[in-house]
């Protein structure tokens, strides 16, 4: 769920990547760093954020990246508003690149991503 109020995104947990009855086919568990970010229209604040890579949960795995596109729903001055999202994190490096776009307005932020655990493939 992502949250604006009063012009500031607050990036909350990300209900559409859940585990439930998915749990053996993750791929990685990862936290990922984001700084804050600003558009003409919005402002996104600082956010760590745990992602479960399920290709269940729409991620897809290539050989070198993690992706997601989807929807998801935001709140602007209290109401909720349908978005896109799209995130993209190296296997390699682990450097992530999110978007969110509602209303033909748009914020992308780069951030960092590292496992949550020390078991489990590398990425």
């Amino acid at each position: 769920m992502q949250v604006i109020r009063n012009g500031f995104l607050s990036l909350l947990a990300l209900a559409a990547l859940t585990l439930e009855g998915h749990a053996q086919t993750v791929v990685a568990a990862l936290e990922c760093d984001f700084p804050p970010a600003s558009s003409d229209d919005w402002n996104m604040a600082a956010a760590t954020l745990q992602y479960y890579v399920d290709p269940a949960g729409g991620w897809k795995v290539e050989q070198d990246s993690f992706s997601f596109d989807g929807p998801t729903n935001i709140t602007i001055g209290g109401k909720d508003r349908a978005a896109s999202l799209s995130i993209t994190i190296s296997r390699q490096s682990g450097k992530a690149t999110k978007t969110l776009s509602s209303d033909r307005k748009s914020l992308t932020i780069s951030g960092e991503c590292r496992k949550m655990d020390s078991s489990g493939r590398k990425f």
